[in-house]
């Protein structure tokens, strides 16, 4: 029962103690969170503000199949190395030590939940030069998807090609099967050649068109949509609204900022204090 009115009296002691502490205090305390908030308002206005262009990207595609997956390039994507000089420039990171490190890590990629795009930003000091950004940054995708989609394009036009030939060379021969007439009198001793020579005839009609659909099927399939390279499914988003510096944001957390700050440095004040008096 002591022991509980021990505990009581020092939890009151210890709530007056910081009562009498905000008490001796608080003008301090709220000078230091306004003088914070001062500096944090002139740091807002003074920082250049930024504006941000976002670009939504699909892969480049050969005959209707990615040239290589979403994911393969969201991870090209965060590699430093994947970026151009040009995409330095554009992006005004030249001067950075690691240039290409500084745009993976400030282009955020993200790969859509229900579609295969790939989602890009950039903040810049202008809505311009966030957007040249964006579009440099495609161009080196368009660069490396087209390497990748280059010999599966030259085997799909030697195979269009090839099929061509092969048209070109049935088409002569039917033409030359069906210039000759055959005889099906049944007393006829060449009765058997004819019948021979008209299924040759529908035999190479019949290939004649199947190869016709192949080869309008390969040719539909090389263009766009089918074959395209990497590129906007909508025009790159840059409003010409301010994204960087929240103002408020910023001025409330040097308010906060200056508040602890100044309540830290009273404790340790106080305790300096008590332990040089415990040690006279």
């Amino acid at each position: 029962m002591i022991d509980n009115n021990l505990n009581n009296t020092d939890d009151e002691l210890s709530l007056l103690e910081v009562f009498d502490f905000f008490k001796e205090n608080y003008r301090k305390i709220l000078l230091s969170g306004f003088i914070g908030g001062v500096l944090g308002g002139a740091y807002a206005f003074i920082v250049p503000p930024k504006y941000q262009a976002t670009a939504n990207i699909q892969v480049a595609k050969v005959a209707n199949s990615d040239v290589e997956t979403p994911n393969i390039l969201l991870e090209k994507l965060q590699m430093p190395m994947y970026y151009s000089q040009n995409s330095f420039v554009s992006c005004k990171v030249e001067d950075s030590i690691e240039p290409g490190n500084v745009i993976a890590k400030s282009i955020k990629p993200a790969l859509a939940k229900n579609a295969p795009i790939i989602s890009i930003s950039y903040k810049a000091k202008n809505v311009e030069d966030a957007k040249k950004c964006l579009e440099s940054v495609l161009n080196d995708i368009r660069i490396s998807q087209n390497e990748i989609a280059k010999p599966i394009l030259e085997q799909r036009k030697n195979q269009l090609a090839t099929l061509k030939s092969k048209l070109e060379s049935a088409e002569q021969i039917t033409k030359i099967l069906s210039s000759k007439k055959p005889n099906f009198d049944f007393s006829d001793s060449k009765f058997s050649a004819s019948t021979l020579l008209l299924a040759t005839t529908l035999s190479k009609e019949n290939e004649v068109k199947d190869l016709r659909t192949q080869i309008s099927d390969l040719e539909i399939a090389l263009t766009e949509p089918q074959t395209k390279e990497a590129y906007l499914t909508t025009p790159i988003y840059a409003p010409n609204i301010k994204v960087e510096p929240k103002r408020s944001l910023i001025t409330l957390g040097a308010v906060f900022g200056g508040l602890v700050l100044m309540v830290g440095y009273l404790l340790f004040r106080k305790s300096w204090i008590k332990l040089k008096e415990a040690n006279k």
